[in-house]
């Protein structure tokens, strides 16, 4: 794909990404962010409407933008499709998330389509009070090898709604450098490990424990190695050739919280490799694909201590309409 391809209008990147308006600087001013005018209950507040409106199949019950622009797994679609049409219910709590300071937040969980559920995560950027855009990765039961966990035992840890002691804290670009780090650990995984983890770490991926032992986690990585780091030494992430479009809208740095989204590209060139303790690994798909990703990290004295991520699978080296010529690597 040629770097020109993702080239936007400028009004449309600071509509879509919304990071560039927010992170550029004027010089003389001590910080890069404007006042807020909507704080983190208010955003919170309109998480709730969004997802009620949803939940209702009506969007005219969420304050929508007049020109908001709504994705669902990377596709742009008109409000009030997609998952709207088929949405049968929710689950009442979520993973919540908001940064203030760039008038964004996300929320963790569960969806129902026509009974049948479905892990969703979703992001939203409000200005004036207003959607301006909605980003949604909805992962369903497809039979491709995803993990999808018991819907009856998915919780979020609480871990993240907490408020993080002064010690405990880190600045947003040294939250957003972890986060970094950890895309850096998953790339090309060969056992070398960049990211900082907390020994109690612990990451659940579609509703399912995938660091320690679980029944429910037979077959994923747990079932091979316990904890984040022990994980990434073995290097049994090696199919992932790059974490692409890599993007950060959300940081609390009360609650040491970021939410990250992006593109795990596996080219399957091979379908087999070694881990570095000498084991051979199959690969689970034999063609080149993606999988698209909404992940949620707790990070506690600069180290990752809770991860939540969901992912589906998209078409191999899909392009996110989101992304800006900065985030592609």
């Amino acid at each position: 794909m040629r770097r020109g391809a993702v080239v936007l209008t400028t009004s449309l990147v600071l509509l879509l990404g919304g990071a560039g308006a927010a992170s550029a600087q004027a010089p003389g001013r001590s910080t890069a962010y404007a006042a807020v005018a909507c704080d983190r209950a208010c955003l919170i507040g309109i998480v709730h409407r969004y997802m009620d409106a949803l939940t209702h199949k009506d969007p005219k019950r969420a304050p929508l933008a007049k020109d908001v622009v709504f994705t669902e797994n990377d596709v742009v679609l008109p409000i009030g499709t997609g998952l709207w049409d088929t949405v049968s219910g929710a689950s009442e709590t979520g993973l919540e998330v908001a940064d203030p300071s760039t008038g964004q937040a996300a929320w963790f969980g569960l969806v129902q389509e026509h009974g049948s559920p479905a892990y969703y995560a979703m992001r939203i950027r409000v200005k004036d009070n207003k959607i301006e855009a909605v980003e949604t990765v909805v992962h369903r039961q497809t039979g491709l090898p995803a993990p999808f966990g018991e819907v009856a035992k998915y919780k979020h840890d609480p871990a993240f709604a907490e408020a993080l002691t002064t010690a405990q804290r880190r600045p947003r670009e040294r939250l957003r450098a972890v986060a970094d780090s950890y895309f850096n650990t998953v790339e090309l995984n060969d056992g070398v490990v960049f990211a900082p983890f907390d020994q109690e770490c612990e990451r659940t991926e579609n509703g399912i424990t995938t660091t320690k032992a679980d029944p429910a986690s037979i077959g994923t990585a747990a079932g091979i190695a316990q904890g984040c780091e022990a994980q990434f030494k073995l290097g049994i992430y090696r199919i992932n050739k790059r974490v692409r479009d890599r993007r950060y809208p959300l940081i609390d740095e009360e609650r040491g919280v970021v939410v990250a989204t992006g593109f795990f590209d596996h080219a399957n060139t091979f379908d087999s490799y070694q881990t570095t303790d000498g084991k051979t690994m199959k690969t689970a798909l034999k063609w080149p694909n993606s999988i698209t990703l909404m992940e949620a990290f707790k990070i506690r004295d600069g180290k990752i201590y809770r991860i939540e991520a969901i992912f589906t699978y998209v078409p191999y080296f899909m392009h996110s309409p989101w992304a800006t010529p900065e985030t592609v690597r």
